[in-house]
């Protein structure tokens, strides 16, 4: 015998986003950490000429720009935002028949056979 499995996608999303945005926090804080904090930090120094000084801020802006783009990216290919936009080919729906219930229950009822000793429709009307 074949039974039917029990939908088990319903929660399929909630773990996929929490694993990503697990995995994105310690991405972040090992970016922070080793990369980000110290070049802020030399940033401050006053050794550094102003063109320096620009050129270390356009890096560490665009490093957080790709942080960011994983972010965003990872968002929206964890909750599939594209199923809004692009929705799969469905098959056409069918129409549903419409059946008069009145005019089915008539064509199905079956009519007992008259006895001889049965009234007549000839003697009700007199």
């Amino acid at each position: 015998m074949i039974t039917a499995k029990p939908h088990l996608r319903s929660g399929a999303i909630r773990w996929a986003t929490l694993v990503f945005l697990i995995v994105f926090t310690g991405l972040l804080i090992a970016v922070t950490s080793y990369v980000l904090v110290p070049g802020f930090e030399a940033i401050k120094d006053p050794a550094l000429t102003p063109e320096e000084k620009r050129s270390l801020q356009a890096w560490y802006r665009l490093l957080m720009f790709v942080l960011l783009f994983i972010l965003f990216a990872g968002v929206v290919l964890t909750f599939r935002f594209g199923r809004f936009f692009f929705p799969r080919a469905t098959a056409p729906r069918t129409q549903t028949q419409y059946v008069d219930a009145w005019a089915e229950s008539a064509r199905r009822m079956q009519v007992p056979a008259r006895d001889e000793g049965d009234a007549t429709d000839e003697d009700d009307a007199n």
